[in-house]
């Protein structure tokens, strides 16, 4: 049986993430997901690391193998970020997310370059988001994943919406140390996109709760049946996974 990982919920108290950890099993069990990656919330991501670090970690210690605890920092903090990173990473964190527009810097800054140079030594894969805003842009991820190709990234929802039209130019030059994750991609762009890029490249991904999972399974289910492509539901992802160090 194919087992189905969600790459991105945020279970969370603020504004877009206000889930608590059993509403997110509630919708995990309603859409038929097995585990599903928890991220901090956008405080949490912003300025807030080590304490949204520890309520992600401590989430997943309660709730076991359901949840698969991510991690993040902001890249201002320049060494201290590195070894608040290592911490969560020890502490048991399998995936480390970034959010420029969030976090105040343009991506393709080589204010992360020890950061994601870290994450390539401890086989960390990193979770940055891409679109709409302009500090994000998948071409510019593609530029950071050349530079650190020790370094696993997944390119989070295929910069939807505003870079889909970017996006056959990235199928198309992206390194092999880059992921694509698709929350929020539609059906009519999922439809060409699977034409561009190898299965064992995509990742199934929810963004719950500001996109709801079934429906999310739902849209790639119609494009890329379970029965044909169950590595893009969970085994791409844990692949991804089993390099982590402790």
């Amino acid at each position: 049986m194919t087992i189905i990982i969600d790459a991105y919920c945020t279970p969370g108290t603020e504004r877009e993430t206000q889930l608590s950890p059993r509403q997110l099993l509630r919708m995990m069990d309603d859409a038929g997901i097995d585990r599903a990656v928890i991220a901090p919330q956008d405080r949490e991501i912003a300025v807030c690391n080590i304490d949204g670090n520890q309520r992600i970690l401590e989430m997943a210690e309660q709730f076991g193998e359901r949840f698969i605890p991510a991690c993040s920092v902001n890249p201002w903090l320049g060494r201290e970020g590195n070894d608040i990173f290592s911490a969560a990473i020890e502490a048991g964190a399998k995936l480390l997310v970034l959010a420029p527009a969030l976090q105040g810097f343009n991506l393709g800054d080589e204010l992360t370059d020890e950061l994601l140079a870290l994450a390539g030594e401890l086989s960390v894969p990193v979770y940055i988001h891409t679109g709409p805003h302009s500090s994000s842009a998948p071409s510019q991820l593609l530029l950071v994943a050349e530079r650190h190709l020790s370094t696993h990234f997944i390119l989070g929802h295929c910069g939807s919406s505003d870079y889909s039209h970017d996006m056959p130019a990235v199928f198309s030059v992206a390194p092999k140390n880059v992921w694509f994750e698709i929350s929020l991609v539609r059906p009519w762009a999922m439809a060409s996109y699977k034409e561009m890029a190898d299965p064992s490249r995509f990742i199934f991904g929810s963004y719950a709760p500001r996109n709801d999972p079934r429906l999310e399974l739902q849209y790639l289910n119609r494009e890329m049946p379970r029965e044909r492509y169950p590595q893009v539901y969970g085994d791409n992802l844990l692949g991804l996974f089993q390099g982590a160090k402790k």
